[in-house]
């Protein structure tokens, strides 16, 4: 339950130890002992009392300042010479531990503070009392010089551990919630597939209990949404049949019936016609969201696709008073392509467009070529001048059966349009996003790898004979 904890607690803990390690090694490889304070101090402070005595008391105060500056020279100590009165013989200020150990020293005695201060009381030869301390000098200065002298391979050493042990800690917590959150990218881009790397599931912790209920919630999440594209796709299938039947059946009943009834069929016939279409398109959702594509996998000029569809959405935008433009590069060539899925995808897009574009504009097609990836890539761009999409929703309306809510233009369309030219573009490894245009108007985008383009040229589009817009 607490592996995570213990793992990091333990890696610390082997690191502090490692370090620890180091610097007892590298003491006794100096040649540095720890000897216990008094004996060290009772070999030297008698010696040094009695040299400093004499100095004072011969010279002054000048005379022992020599003796003391000697003394401390390549020596990692400090002398100071107490007098009756406890006053430094140089007036130097005394920290509150060397007083108290200046006090606490008895006559022939050496006292020892926390092994940094030593006193020693003694009477000179001519009578006077005097106070010997010795302070031991630990500071930032000698600390380098014993890091960086000889003990600089040591340093080094030490310096390669912990870092060598601090990334090895920071990789083994990392990597994993890396891996988790690069497999919940992937789902949000809806593959649903996607699992976290067994190396991670296969850990012994909290973060291998995350990925095992990671895994299990897409997996579940995988399940209902294949239930609901089944039931979505049996639905359909099961209504062609019925659909067809009704059909069949109006036409029968108006041989039968006046021509006064034309109206009603007419309105059955177009509600049938809009059912059986909804069938139609759910179903080829289905097959493009299974990955399935016809069996005629051909070389795709993208190119002639294009302007045929354009073609054909500029007569029926002529009707309306709107109009389609094109410009495009070509011949371009996708290898191994499904003909019928790009051209769904197209035809989508580009009658969207027509639909919400306002009358009076045009919509405007342009296939280029993207020189600047390192994979060649075709770029269809469709721009409309209607009313562009709310912001939150340019990356929900490529999800089937999306509407924009208070919609006003009363335009028809069922939410399925977009999703399948989505899905077709996934399938040739292309990607399909939307963005809006100012002042007014949406563009979608549709990126494709080809394989290879011939001489850039300008297609014209063919325009009516009584419109001479392009």
């Amino acid at each position: 339950m607490y592996r995570l904890f213990l793992t990091i607690f333990l890696w610390f803990w082997l690191t502090t130890w490692g370090m620890l390690a180091i610097v007892f090694l590298g003491s006794r490889l100096t040649g540095i002992r720890q000897v216990s304070a008094p004996n060290m101090y009772a070999t030297v402070a008698p010696i040094l009392a009695d040299q400093a005595a004499k100095a004072y008391e011969s010279g002054g105060p000048e005379a022992f300042a020599r003796f003391s500056q000697s003394d401390d020279e390549g020596r990692a100590r400090q002398l100071f010479l107490l007098d009756g009165f406890y006053k430094d013989v140089l007036s130097r200020p005394l920290t509150n531990d060397g007083l108290r150990v200046a006090h606490a020293a008895k006559n022939g005695q050496i006292v020892v503070l926390r092994a940094h201060i030593a006193g020693y009381r003694f009477v000179s030869s001519s009578g006077h009392p005097y106070v010997l301390l010795l302070y031991l000098k630990s500071g930032l200065r000698e600390i380098a010089e014993a890091l960086l002298g000889e003990g600089l391979p040591y340093t080094i050493s030490l310096i390669f551990l912990v870092t060598l042990l601090c990334f090895a800690l920071a990789y083994h917590i990392a990597s994993p919630i890396h891996s988790i959150q690069s497999t919940a990218r992937r789902v949000a881009q809806g593959d649903l597939k996607a699992r976290v790397p067994p190396r991670v599931s296969r850990r012994f912790d909290e973060l291998s209990a995350l990925a095992k209920d990671f895994d299990s919630m897409v997996g579940r999440l995988d399940v209902l949404i294949q239930t609901q594209k089944n039931l979505l796709n049996s639905v359909s299938h099961e209504l062609r049949s019925p659909l067809a039947r009704i059909n069949l059946s109006v036409a029968l009943l108006k041989k039968r019936y006046s021509a006064d009834a034309d109206d009603m069929f007419q309105r059955l016939d177009r509600d049938v016609a809009r059912i059986d279409g909804l069938m139609g398109q759910l179903l080829t959702l289905s097959r493009l969201e299974a990955g399935l594509s016809s069996a005629e996998r051909e070389d795709v000029n993208l190119a002639q696709l294009v302007e045929e569809t354009a073609a054909d959405s500029h007569f029926e935008a002529d009707a309306s008073g709107k109009s389609v433009s094109l410009r495009t590069e070509g011949p371009i060539i996708l290898e191994n392509a499904d003909p019928h899925a790009l051209r769904s995808a197209c035809e989508n897009v580009i009658r969207n467009a027509v639909r919400f574009t306002r009358p009076g504009t045009d919509v405007e097609v342009v296939l280029e070529i993207d020189r600047n990836t390192p994979e060649l890539t075709g770029v269809l761009s469709v721009r409309d001048h209607g009313p562009g999409v709310p912001e939150e929703s340019l990356e929900v309306i490529f999800q089937p059966f999306y509407r924009i809510s208070g919609d006003t233009q009363g335009t028809e369309g069922n939410g399925l349009g977009l999703a399948i030219a989505s899905e077709a573009i996934r399938l040739h490894r292309g990607t399909i996003s939307a963005a809006n245009l100012r002042p007014t108007g949406l563009e979608i985008t549709i990126r494709l790898p080809i394989a290879f383009d011939v001489a850039s040229r300008r297609y014209e589009l063919p325009q009516p004979e009584h419109n001479s817009k392009s």
